[in-house]
């Protein structure tokens, strides 16, 4: 059992800080803004989704909040500082980095699957999971999209 939730650990959690430390150090306000924010979202949505019983993950806790808590504060909220710096500050084009993003999250959660990390219930599949991607994302985007004209307003002041 200390094996798996080791293996979570790294891959859900220290690989995608480290990567989204490398690419967004330079901009603190991602961190302290849509970190916590996309944490919030996951968690929400992740608790939903488990105590609905469209998808379990593994290994499984006695508490089921301890379940995602890797995707919760580790794989979700690095992912989207990623987003979110590739559109606001590397000037990317949106539709290609929504396109690139929801890939790249598709891939990662078929993979899971394949790995038998998610299970999902018979009432949820692939699908719904990109649906669910795109939306967080748009969520994303418009919570970014007001706080950054919120500072910019301010600053004028």
């Amino acid at each position: 059992m200390v094996i798996p939730i080791l293996l979570n650990f790294i891959v859900g959690f220290i690989i995608p800080w480290t990567i989204a430390i490398l690419t967004c150090r330079r901009v603190p306000l991602l961190f302290l803004t849509v970190a916590p924010f996309t944490s919030l979202l996951s968690i929400t949505l992740n608790q939903i989704g488990m105590e609905g019983e469209l998808w379990t993950l593994h290994p499984q806790t006695a508490f089921l909040i301890f379940n995602s808590i890797n995707i919760d504060f580790g794989y979700n909220p690095s992912a989207g500082l990623v987003f979110t710096y590739m559109i606001y500050y590397n000037k990317w084009k949106r539709w290609k980095v929504y396109l690139g993003f929801l890939l790249f999250l598709n891939v990662a959660e078929m993979t899971a699957l394949v790995f038998d990390k998610v299970i999902y219930g018979a009432s949820w599949n692939i699908y719904y999971t990109f649906l669910a991607y795109l939306f967080g994302l748009i969520v994303l985007d418009l919570y970014y999209h007001f706080i950054n004209k919120a500072i910019n307003v301010r600053t004028l002041m």
